[in-house]
């Protein structure tokens, strides 16, 4: 789900040698705020982020334990220098909520940056939801933690009267987002599914209890409790919402394959 937090400065941008060390500058402040919100290691720093999150079973933790990791290439892939999450696996990592900044802005930068305090500032948030969050929830865990840091929050842009009364101040807004959703990997679909694969000769399939992506998966697992298997068949350098998106043909080919036996799986509930 999406987060827009705007920070309040002065009502319009002022020069900063007239009014700099004087007029608090949103910008600043927005970063200070945001670094609250996570630990040096990556790990999301509000109060409660995980508490109502379902716990993994045996059979997702045995899955985590097998998956075959390529994190250390990866790395090298994206040019960096270090990593989040304290050394864990990033298949393990992805099955906990995650709070990620997706954008910045206030005022100008490069050619066009002036030497002046802003009037605001903007951060853009995702968070990412796993199984046992509730999206109204989390973000008012986020509120909390931002008043805990002395930020009046409001739901709207201020009038003048509270922004002069207030010392500093924060607007939340946010979309409504949607639960996620997860079928146990030793539910008779989830075996199902990859013994239809394994029977159609496509190979072993690589297992994960979760996916990070954006998908009302939930309609099916807790409307109509229904199991939902999730089937990647995508390259891995397909560049997903960014610039030059793709898709290899060869994974298209694949995807065919992979779809159609799965449609064939024969589900035994017993």
């Amino acid at each position: 789900m999406s987060v827009t937090l705007t920070v309040y400065g002065p009502i319009r941008p002022l020069h900063s040698g007239h009014y700099g060390n004087w007029a608090p500058n949103p910008a600043m402040r927005l970063a200070q705020l945001l670094a609250t919100m996570k630990a040096p290691d990556g790990t999301v720093l509000v109060d409660g982020w995980e508490d109502d999150v379902t716990p993994l079973g045996a059979a997702e933790r045995a899955a985590l334990a097998a998956y075959p990791a390529d994190d250390e290439a990866e790395r090298l892939q994206f040019q960096l220098g270090s990593t989040d999450g304290a050394g864990r696996p990033r298949a393990d990592l992805i099955t906990h909520p995650s709070l990620n900044v997706r954008g910045l802005r206030s005022l100008f930068v490069g050619p066009e940056a002036r030497t002046l305090i802003p009037d605001v500032a903007v951060a853009e948030l995702d968070l990412r939801l796993v199984d046992g969050n509730d999206p109204r929830r989390q973000v008012d865990k986020l509120v909390r933690h931002l008043e805990r840091q002395g930020y009046r929050v409001v739901a709207e842009a201020p009038d003048s009267a509270t922004r002069v009364r207030s010392a500093r101040l924060v607007q939340v807004q946010s979309d409504s987002g949607y639960p996620a959703g997860r079928t146990r990997l030793d539910d008779p679909a989830a075996r199902a599914v990859v013994a239809a694969l394994a029977a159609a000769g496509l190979g072993e399939p690589v297992i994960l209890p979760t996916l990070g992506g954006s998908g009302p998966a939930y309609v099916f697992t807790d409307i109509l409790r229904t199991p939902f298997v999730a089937l990647p068949t995508v390259n891995h350098d397909n560049n997903q919402h960014a610039e030059n998106e793709n898709v290899r043909l060869g994974n298209v080919y694949r995807a065919m394959e992979i779809l159609a036996a799965a449609a064939g799986a024969r589900l035994d509930r017993r």
